[in-house]
């Protein structure tokens, strides 16, 4: 009876490390297909095909398309999370961590633009969804986005930078904003409006410049990059590097 019991738990681990490989090789070629398509390649079947399986075959894996994709999103931001977390802990200067993270995403970024194009250049799926939040892409997501707003706030509760006040933001907009204050770590309204703000705008420009929307104006968007990421490293009260 023990024996039975060794065997089947042998079998059943054999399985599951059967099956963890095959999801990864769906992942990794659903990765190819983005990077040589667009979104639009990531399909069911052409993974099927690219893997030399039936179409059928991949649903013992992934229940749908969506599915597919969501774990696609999931490891990507997982990627993305880490390699802006080592670019950080190169320094332990908060200044420096903020400018080495926000570098660190712009060249992410360049170098993978149908990755990038995937995680911030289409809706996010599902958002009314209400289990939307219980997704592996969306706890992902917010790993990601960890790695800024916990900067931001270390930089508030070890210098507070001057934020505007709450009757300049109106009602309506510091309500929001003070449900969002203990993502934040407890800094106020005014504080979290400058995050949003700071990153928004970093953001914008980074999918300008992936989307090339600004080599009218910019061959080399560098230095344009660089020169935005002062003006908001100064507004923090941060040391900035001299402009190369």
């Amino acid at each position: 009876m023990q024996l039975s019991r060794k065997v089947s738990v042998e079998l059943g681990t054999r399985r599951d490390r059967q099956r963890a490989a095959t999801v990864v090789e769906i992942k990794v070629a659903a990765r190819k297909l983005l990077v040589e398509g667009g979104a639009q390649a990531v399909g069911l079947r052409a993974v099927a095909r690219e893997l030399g399986l039936s179409a059928p075959a991949l649903y013992r894996y992934f229940g749908s398309h969506d599915d597919l994709v969501s774990a696609l999103i999931a490891d990507l931001y997982g990627d993305l999370t880490e390699y802006l977390e080592q670019a950080r802990d190169t320094s332990e200067d908060l200044g420096e961590q903020l400018f080495l993270v926000a570098g660190g995403l712009r060249d992410w970024a360049l170098a993978h633009p149908a990755e990038f194009g995937l995680l911030f250049g289409a809706p996010v799926p599902n958002l009314d969804d209400e289990r939307h939040e219980l997704t592996e892409s969306h706890q992902a997501a917010m790993r990601f986005g960890a790695v800024f707003k916990d900067l931001v706030a270390q930089v508030y509760h070890q210098q507070p930078f001057p934020s505007p006040p709450d009757e300049d933001l109106g009602p309506v907009l510091v309500e929001q904003l003070r449900e969002k204050s203990d993502f934040f770590d407890g800094i106020p309204a005014g504080a979290v409006y400058l995050a949003l703000n700071y990153w928004t705008r970093l953001y914008g420009l980074i999918c300008m410049e992936v989307f090339g929307q600004l080599h009218w104006a910019l061959e080399d968007a560098g230095a344009y990059f660089e020169a935005q990421l002062r003006e908001i490293g100064e507004a923090l009260g941060l040391d900035c590097p001299p402009a190369e």
